[in-house]
């Protein structure tokens, strides 16, 4: 047993006890002892610790996440600009992990990833940061001394991922990627710059036929790639200007009596060039995640959601689904209780979702959101639960009242038996916890 700072006791075992001391007097105010009071508080230190963790890891790879990868970024770049060194941020993702995705199932596309992790994970150096961004992306920090390489650790990267051995449903599967490299303060001074010349350094690398890495070049900036981005950039803006956007408004029912429960927002964008032609959320959301305008797209749907409610009181509650950039920002909560009383809707009738993948991946930016939400009288609904297969230690974290299950585990329920058992449990520890 050891003494830490005077105060806490760590005992052999792991607990640890706070210590406190009393003096305790007689009725002319002698002291005639002391009291000594211990208390155990090993649980809340444990809670403490695995709050943290949750704060900053990949819950499915154990790495860094984006929020903590991000402050590791920027301070780098504040040390590096006062010491005057570079470093490399090194960006990379998977060739054609959609459609290990799609043929195989989410299951495999996990297991890809963890072993990607893995792989990568024994050939970057403790002072390096190694992070999963999300989906099939990772960044890796490096400092750059005047001897090194910089392309030693990007050609490794390629060689180790593609000897990873695969095999899913009698298949064999070669895994290869692309990986880009930024490098400071050549390419850019700020995070927003080096992440976007490393992003586009691994498209240049796809270009080159995929499977190998490429440095980011300026002289290439303006290719087929690029321009796609930015003429979506354009067209969502465009978008957002003109109003171009639409909802749809499919209807959650309840099974044992048919009864619809509430509507489900889902947003559309029209073309400009044929405004009959609407296209799916599949094809500018993600480009809108990475540029920052999905926020503005949450924006409006959530505003033209409340003025939904506003229009047609009698119509059931409708649920939107918010982007993690989006519950990042801590305006938005006021944004709905402010639009919620100017609309003049009950908040009840109003349901905010949350993907997992973004909730667990930041945590307490989550549980901050959650709050704000609950603050603002809305309920709070958990998407695609299941898909990260991580999530039930993460639930008793997250205050939701609703869990949608993710549909890799809906599909052919009456006949996959294994789908009916992890259904079973999902349900089970959710009426547990009383959602």
């Amino acid at each position: 047993m050891k003494l830490v700072n005077g105060l806490k006791l760590e005992l052999n075992d792991g607990r640890i006890l706070t210590q406190s001391s009393y003096p305790v007097n007689d009725i002319k105010c002698r002291i005639i002892g002391r009291l000594w009071i211990y208390e155990d508080i090993t649980q809340q230190r444990q809670t403490a610790q695995q709050l943290l963790y949750l704060a900053e890891r990949d819950p499915l790879t154990g790495l860094y996440n984006r929020h903590r990868f991000q402050e590791e970024l920027n301070n780098l770049i504040a040390t590096s600009l006062r010491s005057h060194h570079k470093f490399a941020l090194i960006y990379f993702d998977l060739d054609d992990f959609k459609y290990i995705n799609d043929t195989f199932g989410h299951k495999a596309g996990d297991t890809v990833l963890v072993r990607t992790a893995g792989e990568i994970s024994s050939i970057v150096r403790h002072i390096e940061v190694f992070a999963r961004l999300g989906g099939d992306e990772f960044a890796i920090l490096s400092l750059i001394q005047p001897t090194d390489d910089i392309g030693i650790l990007p050609a490794r990267i390629v060689t180790s991922i593609a000897a990873i051995p695969l095999h899913f449903g009698g298949t064999n599967i070669r895994l290869t990627t692309s990986v880009g490299v930024a490098v400071f303060p050549e390419h850019g001074e700020t995070a927003e710059d080096l992440v976007a010349h490393a992003d586009t350094a691994m498209y240049q690398a796809k270009n080159q036929g995929k499977n190998t890495w490429a440095i980011y070049d300026a002289t290439r900036d303006s290719s087929e790639v690029m321009m796609h981005r930015l003429t979506w950039y354009n067209r969502i803006a465009q978008a957002l200007e003109q109003d171009l956007f639409s909802n749809s408004f499919p209807g959650v029912y309840e099974t044992a009596h048919n009864r619809l429960i509430h509507l489900e927002i889902l947003v559309r964008m029209r073309d400009t060039n044929e405004p009959d032609n609407l296209i799916m959320p599949g094809q500018f959301i993600p480009i809108a995640e990475k540029n920052g305008q999905i926020v503005n797209i949450d924006r409006w749907v959530i505003k033209r959601s409340i003025e939904l409610l506003n229009q047609h009181p009698d119509i059931p509650p409708v649920a939107i689904n918010i982007s993690g950039r989006t519950f990042d920002d801590p305006a938005i909560p006021n944004f709905i209780r402010s639009l919620l009383s100017e609309f003049n809707v009950n908040p009840e009738r109003l349901i905010i979702e949350l993907t997992e993948t973004a909730a667990v991946s930041d945590i307490q930016d989550a549980q901050r959101f959650i709050e704000a939400v609950h603050q603002a009288g809305c309920r709070v609904c958990l998407d695609d639960f299941g898909s990260g297969f991580s999530t039930f230690g993460y639930l008793k974290y997250l205050g939701v009242e609703i869990l949608k299950i993710d549909g890799l585990f809906i599909r052919d329920l009456p006949n996959n038996r294994d789908n009916q058992i992890f259904v079973k449990a999902m349900v089970e520890v959710a009426r547990g916890l009383g959602r």
